[in-house]
């Protein structure tokens, strides 16, 4: 064999001009394509074939490398042809090119390969038993039946002829076909007649296309375009389609319209056969990085279910049913000052729009859909936010909260060698629509309060700490009460009902807050192992103030748990200012492994009051004598690599009862994992129809996702109350996983809750969700083989560091 370098640097230009166009798949809608992204198992027997990606080093022109040609024989003809025949081979960095016989025209630069055709540039295989034609300064270039593997992806096919004109910008694929199954399973495989494609443009154009699955065609496509770039284009988007109880047939075809590179809107027809067809349109919107935003409606001029619907036709006048949102943002002077929007709102009295329907916008806390615009300057010392906040209730007969229009809150803060000081000053304005309102009247006011805080460590050194907090609280109340007969009865009731118009309240707060930090080596299962050892201990003093003269407008109880305990508050927000004369105690011990991981934390705490606290959140709430706080209980652990284990539980030691429990225990292995939990909370589980009776929440829950085997997989989840003997939720499913197709069934049950009637109906879904990879998949299953169930979500309640 012979070998040769050619003089002067250039690219090898035959068939580089493939790989733009062959990169780029067909595609049926407007979002960019997909490439199977398959793990484990599947990739080992899918996509072994596949070869990798190579790339020249970044400091290399790749044109600008020598180009290297070997043959068996060198024949230089009369005229300035030079022909290269028997195992020619062209290499330039990672770029190669094989072929049998190749021809060049020095004259004239055009080349032509016969033969065992094989060009590889790192990103494309291309290979054809035929013919290339080739021009080195025009790269027009012609190959006759050419077949294409993609490096790093599934994605191959063929063409009868490939043609490349204008520089390589424009490249017509005759007889193409294209595929991301492996070789010999072919189960479905994307057809054309021509492919035309312009590198300038988004998208490819291609005529006489079919879909054929195995050896017959399924689908036909006079015409079609799919993208060729990562950008968007205007077109329809693959549709959806769900199956219920509530609202029968869903489906949901939307269309992609792309206005502007900073603007764009999809407008979906979504028909429900029990309901009828609604409207909807997202419009986004950035008119430059500083803002951006979202606005969303929906429209269901008639629903068909208005007449049979007691809920319904009692509290709205006609089946129109509509939903509004916008979102936004906007920063200013280098981000500093930030401006944000978040209103969603459905027609009045609509109270169960969420539960039929499913809405993806919306800020939803306790059946109140939120209304908010915020804005804020930053800092590094200070910053100063004010907001105005509304809401709109979607729970019949229930007591509207409180707006604040507005809330201004200013934050300072301020660390010295010795302190660290901090002042907080809120000053928010309360209101009620009382012309508006069916069910009485309400309070309002305006809040003022301030509160500078002083922190001073007393020790700080390795392994322990001391630190002493000094606060005063002052707050200022203008009330407006109405007279006690046109409270609404939820305020007469809560015995709201003695307020004061102008109420000054000063409140000072002294905290002690201590800790140490012991370790020791250990062993782990049989691994060197450090374990800490970290007692805490607090000391809070507030005195007792009377506030049954302060009406509530924000404030709550406080969850309790092992960090309530050493917090200055019982209740959230600042109507209530809990007397304290307490000390909280506990300890909590971890477990580090060798490479630094939390296998083990537990955490056990308790509070002790010289005194009972007296302020109670509602005059008519009567004040506890207890004075020690439950027991509380925190346990989290990695056991192994596949099980985590957590349990936590508050103990009322006086009443020997628990208040609050939870638990989990988790196995994973590569993809299979089961979780089994179970939760308890006292008294939690409300029951409007009953006069706000409560019951306690008890219940247990199942999750599993296994592999069957390497193509099934099996899902699902099971939550039981045992207290009401009702299933919360069910689901199950059942997945097919090939190499180049899937489809996935599931079938769920879960507890629909009614805002008017306040009771649960049973409702039932079937999904079923088809996907031919790398074109694109049908159906519905938006959660896949996701844990995820439609009333409560997977979660993972290991608090474990590095997991």
């Amino acid at each position: 064999m012979t070998k040769w370098t050619l003089g002067r640097a250039c690219p090898i230009a035959l068939t580089i001009g493939l790989a733009p166009a062959l990169l780029s798949p067909a595609y049926l809608q407007a979002a960019p394509m997909s490439v199977p992204a398959a793990t484990g198992l599947l990739d080992e027997l899918c996509y072994d074939y596949v070869p990798k990606i190579e790339k020249a080093p970044a400091s290399q022109d790749a044109n600008a490398l020598p180009v290297e040609v070997d043959a068996d024989r060198l024949e230089a003809k009369q005229g300035g042809t030079a022909v290269y025949e028997g195992d020619v081979k062209v290499r330039q960095g990672v770029r190669k090119f094989d072929s049998d016989y190749a021809q060049l025209d020095q004259k004239s630069r055009d080349v032509i390969a016969i033969g065992n055709i094989y060009y590889n540039d790192g990103q494309i295989t291309v290979t054809s038993d035929k013919t290339l034609k080739s021009n080195l300064d025009t790269k027009d270039s012609e190959l006759e039946e050419g077949k294409y593997q993609v490096h790093g992806s599934a994605v191959r096919g063929s063409a009868d002829r490939v043609i490349m004109t204008n520089n390589n910008q424009n490249i017509t694929l005759e007889g193409a076909q294209y595929t991301t199954c492996p070789p010999g399973q072919e189960a479905w495989t994307l057809k054309a007649g021509s492919i035309d494609i312009d590198q300038n443009e988004v998208f490819g154009e291609a005529w006489n296309a079919s879909l054929w699955l195995y050896d017959y065609p399924v689908f036909y496509f006079p015409y079609i375009n799919f993208p060729i770039k990562d950008e968007r284009k205007t077109g329809l988007l693959y549709p959806s389609y769900e199956q219920s109880s509530k609202n029968g047939m869903d489906i949901n075809q939307p269309f992609y319209w792309n206005i502007a590179p900073n603007y764009d809107a999809t407008i979906s027809s979504r028909f429900m056969d029990r309901r009828g067809l609604m409207e909807q349109v997202e419009f986004r919107y950035m008119p430059d990085p500083a803002h951006s935003g979202t606005l969303y409606f929906e429209n269901l001029a008639d629903d068909k279910q208005y007449d049979d619907t007691a809920s319904l036709n009692d509290y709205l006048a006609d089946g129109h049913r509509y939903l509004l949102s916008a979102r936004h943002t906007s920063l200013f002077l280098d981000n500093a000052l930030v401006v944000s929007l978040d209103y969603t709102k459905v027609r009045d009295n609509d109270y169960n729009y969420f539960n039929d329907f499913s809405p993806p916008v919306g800020t939803q806390v306790d059946n109140q859909l939120q209304q908010s615009l915020t804005a804020g300057y930053y800092q590094q010392n200070w910053n100063l936010t004010t907001e105005a906040r509304t809401y709109q209730i979607l729970l019949a007969g229930a007591q509207q909260p409180h707006t604040m229009l507005p809330r201004i809150n200013h934050n300072y803060y301020h660390q010295g060698r010795w302190y660290d000081l901090a002042w907080n000053t809120e000053l928010t304005n309360f209101g009620y629509d009382n012309d508006q309102s069916t069910i009485g009247e309400a309070y309002t006011g305006t809040r003022l309060y301030s509160a500078p805080t002083l922190t001073v460590p007393l020790i700080d050194a390795d392994g322990y700490y001391l630190d002493s907090q000094y606060k005063l609280m002052y707050t200022q109340y203008n009330q407006d009460v109405p007279d006690t007969s046109k409270l609404t009865s939820y305020y007469r009731n809560k015995g709201l009902t003695h307020l004061d118009d102008n109420v000054t309240r000063v409140l000072p707060s002294f905290r002690l807050k201590g800790g140490l930090t012991f370790d020791r080596q250990q062993d782990w299962f049989g691994e060197r192992a450090n374990q800490t050892l970290e007692p805490e201990f607090q000391y809070l003093y507030i005195p007792y103030k009377d506030q049954d003269n302060i009406g509530i407008y924000d404030s709550t109880s406080m969850r309790q748990d092992y960090y309530s305990l050493f917090s200055d508050r019982r209740f959230a927000g600042l109507d209530r200012i809990s007397d304290s004369n307490r000390v909280s105690v506990g300890v909590t011990s971890r477990v580090y492994d060798a490479v630094g991981d939390e296998r083990l934390r537990l955490a056990l705490a308790q509070a002790f009051d010289f005194v009972a606290p007296r302020v109670t959140l509602y005059p008519s709430d009567e004040a506890s004598t207890n004075t020690r706080s439950p027991l509380s209980f925190e346990g989290d652990a990695k056991i192994s690599e596949q099980w985590f284990a957590h349990v936590g539980a508050q103990y009322d030691v006086q009443e020997k009862e628990f208040s609050s429990a939870n638990s989990a225990l988790e196995y994973r292995h590569e993809k299979l994992l089961s979780q089994l939990n179970y939760r308890f909370v006292r008294d939690a589980n409300y029951d409007l129809s009953r006069s706000g009776e409560s019951a306690d929440i008890n219940q247990v829950g199942m999750l599993l996702g296994t592999p069957l085997n390497d193509r099934w997989h099996l899902y699902g989840g099971y939550y039981y109350d045992l207290d009401q003997n009702v299933n919360v939720d069910r689901k199950v499913g059942i997945k097919y996983d090939s190499c180049c197709w899937s489809i996935n069934f599931n079938l769920e049950w879960v507890n629909s809750p009614d805002n008017v009637t306040y009771q649960p109906t049973s409702e039932r879904s079937f999904g079923i969700q088809f996907e031919m990879k790398g074109l694109g998949s049908v159906g519905t299953g938006a959660k896949g083989t996701s844990l995820d169930t439609d009333a409560l979500p997977y979660i993972r309640p290991f608090n474990l560091r590095d997991q």
